[in-house]
């Protein structure tokens, strides 16, 4: 049926319900749908934050299932920064504070921010980039202030369904026997422990760091 029949377009006329549309007229899309079509793509893009935690030599760490387990060019598993999805209605704070005492039993206060990374999977550049695993991070400088350290659930995820295997303060002067994820951590905990001000200016990293 032709659009002139459902809704008034500038150019069509109508004479008893027939339609004289010479040729099908070329519509224009309605604001509103374009901005739910973005709206669509940039909801299945996950806003996530991460909290870097050091005390007395350690750094608090979660070790995860590889979140593509049929990928054999990834390690089965890994270990990350405590963190997790913000959800809707919360603020960065709320979400990073909730992920903490969800994954790990502890209080935190939060402090600056030191990292932004993106991760898309598969990569930019290789077919369906970002199809699997499309990602925002944001690192917050934390300190611990209570609870005691257990390793936690996602709530969200069946008991079969859970990625984390363990939390556990890793010993700074061996941090390179552990595979991290990302990578740059590293390299960005020992520039956070090597300035005196507390002021390291936060880093963006791409999906490929």
């Amino acid at each position: 049926m032709c659009s002139c029949l459902l809704l008034s377009v500038k150019g069509d006329q109508r004479v008893n319900g027939a339609c004289f549309c010479e040729p099908e007229p070329r519509r224009e899309r309605w604001p509103g749908k374009i901005i739910i079509e973005m709206w669509s793509a940039m909801s299945q893009i996950k806003l996530r934050v991460s909290a870097l935690c050091i005390r007395e030599g350690h750094v608090l760490f979660i070790e995860h299932k590889s979140f593509a387990p049929d990928d054999p060019a990834l390690p089965p598993t890994y270990w990350i920064l405590p963190g997790g999805v913000v959800e809707k209605g919360e603020t960065l704070h709320d979400a990073l504070r909730r992920e903490m005492m969800e994954e790990t039993g502890l209080r935190c206060r939060i402090g600056g921010m030191v990292f932004v990374k993106e991760l898309l999977y598969p990569n930019p550049g290789c077919e369906g980039s970002g199809s699997r695993h499309h990602s925002v991070s944001i690192g917050f400088r934390c300190e611990v202030t209570g609870g005691n350290l257990m390793t936690g659930s996602d709530p969200e995820l069946s008991e079969e369904e859970q990625m984390i295997i363990e939390s556990k303060w890793l010993p700074l002067d061996r941090l390179h026997e552990y595979q991290l994820y990302p990578p740059f951590l590293k390299d960005l905990i020992a520039d956070d422990l090597s300035d005196d001000s507390g002021e390291v200016v936060p880093q963006f990293y791409d999906s490929l760091l």
